[in-house]
């Protein structure tokens, strides 16, 4: 760490910027690496990334939400060391201050910008979340999560694919917008001195895609970090069912579990990575919860072929 953090002054002074302060702030999943600074008495985030091609992402992404939700304003970018110098939400993130008394408003304003975001024009081209990608995800969970615990299930990917494979393709009929991809409680801020949607702030978008209208809304009411009360599960999917006038409410609880399935498999492997191969040990503790909501969604109804497959070998495990 103090290595990268030299790395950071050294890049700062080159370019006539000093720092009174560096702090390291808890880094995400990937290799991305996040710091609280203040240059010239104002307080900022510095975003260091080794591929180039996340900040590009990143920056392109901003400039193309900036004028709609609230998106961290970009003050300097060195595109050669792969940082950039941008807003400090400050310490409103949601995980931080969410509370009993707070969550349902909190969850609802997300809700509403999530909302707001999908009935806009975005003028950025995203790669697609098609039927491949949702399986190269969910895949993780029999390349990790299975040889995590030295479990071995001959053709189990394979039966599970074949059906599963089919039913991913129903997602195209829902509407296709703007995929944060990790809409939850990390990534979200509340800035009470803003109006309206611009009131939550939104950070780490940079690997969105263009996908189903439901997996940002699936990524909040069913995080993996924190347990979300049924009762405020149950009033936001409502909420969002009421606001998007969708009358056919089958086929959006189908998608719904669908999407959730998907999500379950693909954090569950990818948390067993982190560990296995990252030694980042952190995530292994909200195993439990999302394989709990993986057997929840794979016991509905329309989803029992599945379940025949994979969940008889989950409840045993």
């Amino acid at each position: 760490m103090e290595t990268l953090k030299k790395k950071i002054f050294d890049i700062l002074r080159l370019n006539n910027l000093f720092v009174d302060e560096l702090f390291f702030l808890a880094g995400d999943a990937s290799d991305r690496k996040y710091f609280e600074a203040k240059i010239s008495a104002k307080k900022v985030i510095i975003m260091i990334d080794e591929d180039s091609k996340n900040l590009k992402q990143f920056i392109k992404i901003t400039k193309a939400l900036e004028k709609k939700i609230s998106v961290p304003e970009i003050y300097e970018v060195f595109p050669n060391h792969g940082l950039a110098i941008i807003e400090n939400f400050g310490r409103s993130k949601y995980s931080k201050i969410l509370t009993k008394k707070n969550s349902k408003e909190l969850y609802k304003l997300a809700i509403e910008n999530l909302i707001f975001l999908q009935n806009k024009k975005i003028s950025v081209t995203l790669p697609k979340y098609d039927t491949r990608k949702f399986l190269e995800e969910s895949n993780l969970f029999f390349d990790w999560y299975l040889p995590f615990f030295n479990i071995k299930k001959d053709n189990l990917k394979y039966k599970f694919n074949l059906i599963f494979k089919d039913l991913l393709k129903k997602l195209k009929e829902l509407p296709q917008v703007f995929v944060h991809r990790d809409y939850h409680i990390d990534n979200l801020f509340f800035l009470k001195d803003r109006l309206g949607t611009k009131k939550c702030g939104w950070i780490d978008y940079q690997d969105a895609l263009s996908g189903p209208s439901l997996y940002d809304l699936v990524s909040l009411t069913q995080d993996a970090r924190i347990d979300v009360p049924k009762n405020i599960e149950e009033y936001l999917v409502n909420f969002y069912l009421e606001k998007n006038k969708i009358h056919n409410k089958v086929f959006f609880n189908f998608c719904y579990n669908l999407i959730a399935i998907q999500r379950h498999l693909k954090v569950l492997g990818i948390f067993c990575r982190l560990s296995k191969r990252d030694k980042k040990n952190m995530y292994l503790s909200h195993l439990p919860r999302v394989k709990k909501m993986l057997l929840s969604n794979l016991m509905k109804k329309d989803l029992s072929e599945l379940f025949l497959i994979l969940g008889p070998f989950l409840k045993n495990e």
